[in-house]
Parts: structure tokens; C-alpha cells; sequence
């Protein structure tokens, strides 16, 4: 058995990311080895006075051990540094003989947190989904303030750099999907070599066509999104123009959110466009709930200004549940416009209703589409197909730990 560290963002029990570190973690203690998170615990910052912040800093100077679900960690102090300078904290420790780990794996959105193993020399995977100007650009323009001024001047230059030294610097670049890959060569043409492509596997076991009980609703026929409401780059306010639109034919439909509770701005932006009846925020889900959701709803909807992927997409066309989402990175290389979804252009709810409306009303188009997502997620996305792509990327890098 061999000690895997996985550098990762702080481990939230949802999310993307670490939906991926699961998918890894799984893998390797099937293949007999120990994995370990190593992150920087941003969460942890006291939000008070100065005297309760430099209190935190003086009993969280060196890194600590802690514990995320079933995985042993090793968490670092945030401190109030520039985020690039953030991301290189943790090199300090690296030559700590109780940090060393032969094997070594980056797993995230964007490449940065990867950077101290970066500065090692030493094997390592990266396994990301974005690239980090794609993740602020996208923030940026649902309206996020500190995202638009990290893009721009010297921090954005160094992040950049640091982006670089992370993917150059890897044995083995995976990326998410054909969007980011091409991203990744376009940006470091001397990896082109080395960027191999791993979509998130779906359990097409569990994720699968089945009508449900639509017990948490109040109607037959609903949209769903599911992810984290809150984020700015889900461009939610989109979303609830482009249901007034469906309202307005088929004044029957609901609109289902899962994820956190609303913010009071969302609750303000639904009921500006006059759906706020309309919409249940069902909250965070059990995975067996949501599998139920997902076999319930006619159309799955996702607006957001930026995915490096998408695995709630993936997830509803396991479950045969036809798609609508803006062409926002990942969607497009997941969706077959016309065949299993619709694409739409950003902040255009015209056709985003326009999409929904028809599937609604078609159920014979609507059938169609489902049937060629079942097939498209069972073909090109199950997790047996995507966790041999990754057990062999874990081979042909550290070939001695483990076998073909």
C-alpha cells in the first residue's frame, strides 16, 4: 500500500470537485493505496475583530492534520495574503518528510492548487476542469466585483504563471472534456503530448430512467437545476426570465432548485420576474432523492456563464432527462445539440424558453431526446468505461504501483 496525497480545494461535501477527489479516492484504494487531501482551509478565518484574526494566526501557523468524510488530510492556515501567494503557502512545508508521498495527484477545478507539488520536481497527475481566466470571467459577468479585479493587473499575471508552472510541469495532464483540453494546448502547446481526456464517470447503475413519485413538488410537469444556487456563475436571474417566458404558455410548469438555501437576492430576482410562486427550493438532497428528481423532471436546465464541465448534466441524461443549458464550456462537448439537448447562447433567455417550451409541448421529441441520452451516458460517460481511463493514467505514470 502506498500514501496518495490528493491536492485539492477544502473538501465541502458538495460540489464538483469534490464529487472528482471521491472518484479518485475510490479508485485507489481499489487498487490498494492510501489516499490523503492536502489543502488550505479557507473557511476557517474568523470573520471578527483583528484581535480574533491575528488569535487564529497564532495557534494555526503550521499545517494540521484533519479529517473530510473518510479521508485523513492535511489542512493549511489561511492567511490574509494575495490568493496567488495563497496557492504557493504551502510549498514552505514540502520538504517535511511527514508531506512526502510517492505518489502524487492534483485534483480541482483549476490547476493552482497544485502549485507547491509543482515546485517539487517530483511525479504528479493534475485532473482539472478549467482553466483559472475562464472561472473569474465568469463570476465577472454575473457581477462579482473581487473576481473582476483578481482577472486583471499583476495578480492575474502571476496566477497565470503559476497555472503554467502546474500544467507544465505534470507527468500526466487529464482534462474534463474536449472544451478544457483544447483550452490546455492552446494555452501550453509543449503538453500536447501529455493531456489525456477523463470525463467525470456517472454511475449509470444508479443514475437511470425510472418515473418517480413526484412527492416534493406540486405538479406532474417541472423543470430542475440542481448545484449550488448561490454561485453568481450559475446566472440563476437568467434562468427565472427564461421561465416567465414557459409561464406564460404553459402556466402549469414549476421550476425545482436543489442546493442551498436561497440568498434573500435570489428569492428578490424570482420574484422580480414573477415566477416566485412558482419555484420550489427543495434544498440539499440525499443522493437517492435526487436520482427521483431527476427521474421526474421533463427538462433538466442549467444557465450558467461558466462549467468546466457539468456533471449535473451528465447525471440527468443518465437518468434520460433531455437537456437545455448555455453553451458555457463543458455543456458543449456533453450535450448533442438537436439530439439529446439544446444549446443556447449566454444571457439568452429568449431560446433558452423558446427550447423549453417546445420540449414541453413535444413529447414525442421529448422521448426521443431522452432515449439518446440514456444511451450517450451509458456509451461515452459511465464510471466503469471513465475509472479504467484513470486507473490507466495512474499506471502509465507510476507503472510500479500500479497494475494494467
Amino acid at each position: 500500500m502506498a500514501r496518495v496525497c490528493i491536492h485539492t480545494l477544502e473538501p465541502l461535501q458538495h460540489g464538483g470537485v469534490m464529487a472528482k477527489v471521491r472518484v479518485v479516492g475510490e479508485m485507489l484504494r481499489a487498487s490498494g493505496h492510501n489516499p490523503n487531501l492536502m489543502y488550505t482551509a479557507t473557511d476557517q478565518v474568523p470573520s471578527g475583530s483583528w484581535v480574533a484574526k491575528i488569535r487564529y494566526l497564532l495557534t494555526h501557523a503550521r499545517p494540521y492534520t484533519t479529517e473530510f468524510e473518510n479521508y485523513q488530510g492535511v489542512a493549511f492556515p489561511y492567511w490574509p495574503l494575495p490568493i496567488w501567494a495563497t496557492y504557493f503557502f504551502p510549498w514552505l512545508w514540502m520538504n517535511d518528510p511527514r508531506y512526502k508521498f510517492p505518489i502524487q495527484v492534483v485534483v480541482s477545478g483549476a490547476a493552482q492548487c497544485g502549485l507547491p507539488v509543482a515546485l517539487t520536481g517530483q511525479r504528479y497527475i493534475v485532473w482539472i476542469s478549467t482553466m483559472y481566466e475562464d472561472e473569474l470571467a465568469g463570476r465577472a459577468l454575473a457581477g462579482d466585483a473581487w473576481a473582476a479585479k483578481t482577472g486583471t493587473g499583476i495578480s492575474a499575471r502571476l496566477l497565470q504563471y503559476e497555472e503554467k508552472l502546474v500544467i507544465e510541469n505534470a507527468t500526466m495532464v487529464i482534462a474534463n472534456g474536449d472544451y478544457i483540453a483544447e483550452k490546455i494546448v492552446d494555452r501550453f502547446p509543449s503538453v500536447a503530448g501529455k493531456v489525456r481526456i477523463v470525463v467525470y464517470p456517472v454511475d449509470t447503475d444508479l443514475f437511470r430512467p425510472k418515473r418517480a413519485y413526484k412527492q416534493q413538488v406540486k405538479t406532474d410537469s417541472y423543470l430542475l437545476f440542481t448545484g449550488r444556487i448561490n454561485d453568481p456563475r450559475k446566472n440563476l436571474p437568467m434562468l427565472f426570465k427564461a421561465f416567465a417566458r414557459v409561464l406564460a404558455e404553459l402556466p402549469d410548469v414549476r421550476l425545482v432548485l436543489t442546493g442551498d438555501e436561497p440568498e434573500d437576492y435570489l428569492l428578490k430576482d424570482a420574484s422580480e420576474a414573477g415566477v416566485l410562486s412558482n419555484v420550489d427550493f427543495v434544498g440539499r438532497q440525499t443522493e437517492q432523492q435526487l436520482v427521483e428528481l431527476y427521474q421526474g423532471a421533463e427538462v433538466f436546465v442549467l444557465s450558467s456563464n461558466q462549467e468546466g464541465l457539468g456533471i449535473s448534466v451528465l447525471e440527468a441524461m443518465a437518468c434520460g432527462v433531455p437537456v437545455v443549458t448555455t453553451s458555457c464550456g463543458g455543456p458543449e462537448n456533453i450535450v448533442v445539440d438537436g439530439t439529446s439537448g439544446f444549446l443556447v447562447d449566454l444571457n439568452d433567455d429568449y431560446h433558452m424558453a423558446k427550447n423549453i417550451t417546445r420540449l414541453l409541448k413535444d413529447s414525442h421529441l421529448r422521448d426521443r431526446f431522452s432515449d439518446n441520452c440514456v444511451r450517450l451516458a451509458r456509451d461515452y460517460f459511465s464510471r466503469e468505461a471513465m475509472t479504467k481511463l484513470l486507473h490507466k493514467a495512474f499506471h502509465d505514470v507510476y507503472p510500479e504501483y500500479f497494475s494494467v
